[in-house]
């Protein structure tokens, strides 16, 4: 996606008025989670040509990602009205009312797209997702049907391996789940670059160090307001913004990519000139600011709910960027939640993940990926030592008022009894969490790798090999 920005753009200056292309580079921002961007030129696309089907698609799609769920429902169905016949907008449907917590009318609109297209796996993945499974369910059989079905296409296929692994973990069918599973990640596209993984890695302990923070102690914006989780995917991240959250004078803001925006933004205010790698080294004091209170007006935008005394930014890769956000808010609450890794790793490899979740198709890369992470927040608590707080997931589990207290304490408000009840907080969730944070903290997911735990010894070997001490 990002190699076909440079003839969008080009096309984009060249005919801003064009919709086509308009919903093209709409819809390129939007697959590498540039929402905010998204969104703007899908917007202009629409003005332009009101009933442009797949702009009201893409627009629907990126609302959702964004966190505005209630926005992307009005978007499906409009596309309902221009194609009625269509299973895109039943299916956005289904997965807008899903991350708005209305899982009964997702599941029966997954009914409908299953009725509608028995043949076709999204109507099985949308009602993996809205319900957990029983043995006895029609659906396990028919499934297993499609699957073995030589009519069944490749691009199919996928989503029902998904489907079929979803069902036989909900039953308790470990090896048929684990066989589905395997097959799913198989079949997906993405190449995962360790190199290119360690080298980065590399640079960034090479630039944030102590010295790097001491030298800059009176650089950056003093606001509180800000509080980033971090961790790694399926770690309780969720879960712990959840908590905060219900907090009455907190606002979840979910998964921004606004961090990511102004490290590419970053580009811009350092010096520039060929074969000059640009870094955060070369920011000025004024430099650091400028991004920060970027990042503050972002948010502001976005929640709009600018009387909010902390709101939450769970994106859980910002644990790479930890650096940054010292540099930016040296006195923000950062999070990082941690869990067990094989847990951690077997949830992950579970996720019908994007291409940017490269890593989680299969588990020696997972495993490579995930110990490079524990190697990484070493760095961060060596470099930055007190600025974290770190939680584990099965001590929440286990012990959730204690924990819940210590999380409130740190991000600096009183208590309040509502974050006992996360379960009750009105707000859309987008991750693979969507149901579990609907219900009551349980400690079912505590140790559920030890149901696959034969299947595990690529994972445990991969994390060995690169140095995580598990």
């Amino acid at each position: 996606h990002e190699a076909a920005f440079d003839f969008l753009e080009r096309a984009v200056a060249a005919r801003p008025k064009d919709p086509a292309i308009l919903n093209n580079y709409g819809n390129a921002l939007s697959l590498v989670r540039r929402f905010e961007d998204a969104i703007k030129h899908l917007e202009r696309a629409l003005a332009i040509k009101p009933d442009m089907a797949d702009a009201w698609l893409n627009l629907g799609r990126t609302l959702n990602f964004a966190g505005q769920g209630e926005r992307a429902l009005k978007c499906f169905d409009r596309l309902l009205k221009l194609r009625p016949d269509g299973q895109s907008a039943k299916s956005g449907i289904s997965r807008a009312l899903l991350s708005l917590g209305r899982t009964k009318e997702a599941e029966e609109t997954a009914r409908e797209l299953i009725a509608a297209a028995p043949t076709a796996a999204t109507g099985y993945v949308n009602l993996t997702n809205a319900r957990k499974f029983k043995a006895e369910d029609p659906e396990i059989a028919k499934v297993e049907e499609l699957i073995a079905s030589k009519e069944t296409g490749a691009k199919e296929l996928r989503g029902l391996y998904f489907a079929a692994a979803k069902m036989y973990d909900d039953v308790g069918r470990y090896d048929e789940g684990f066989h589905y599973f395997d097959l799913a990640n198989k079949a997906s596209a993405g190449k995962y670059d360790t190199k290119g993984l360690e080298a980065a890695y590399a640079e960034l302990k090479k630039t944030f160090t102590r010295k790097f923070f001491d030298e800059r102690a009176n650089t950056g914006v003093d606001s509180e307001r800000p509080v980033f989780i971090v961790g790694m995917p399926r770690s309780g991240t969720t879960l712990t913004e959840t908590i905060i959250a219900a907090h009455p004078k907190v606002h979840a803001a979910g998964e921004l990519e606004t961090i990511k925006r102004c490290e590419r933004e970053m580009a811009d205010l350092v010096f520039r000139d060929e074969g000059v790698q640009k870094n955060p080294r070369q920011l000025s004091w004024v430099g650091v600011e400028v991004l920060a209170n970027r990042y503050l007006d972002a948010i502001d935008a976005k929640t709009r709910n600018a009387g909010a005394a902390r709101i939450t930014d769970k994106m859980p890769h910002n644990f790479q960027a930890v650096g940054f956000i010292a540099l930016l808010f040296p006195r923000a609450r950062i999070i990082h939640t941690r869990r067990s890794p094989f847990d951690t790793c077997l949830s992950i490899w579970q996720q019908n993940f994007n291409d940017a979740h490269s890593y989680a198709r299969n588990l020696p890369d997972l495993g490579h990926h995930y110990a490079h992470y524990l190697h990484l927040m070493q760095h961060w608590r060596e470099a930055l030592p007190g600025r974290m707080l770190e939680i584990d997931y099965e001590e929440l589990v286990a012990n959730q008022e204690e924990v819940s207290r210590k999380l409130i304490d740190f991000v600096g408000l009183e208590w309040d009894d509502a974050c006992l009840r996360p379960q009750d907080v009105k707000r859309t969730v987008l991750t693979a969490s969507v149901w579990q944070v609907r219900q009551p903290v349980y400690k079912r997911s505590a140790g559920r790798w030890k149901n696959y735990e034969k299947h595990l010894v690529p994972l445990r070997e991969s994390l060995e090999a690169a140095g995580a001490k598990i």
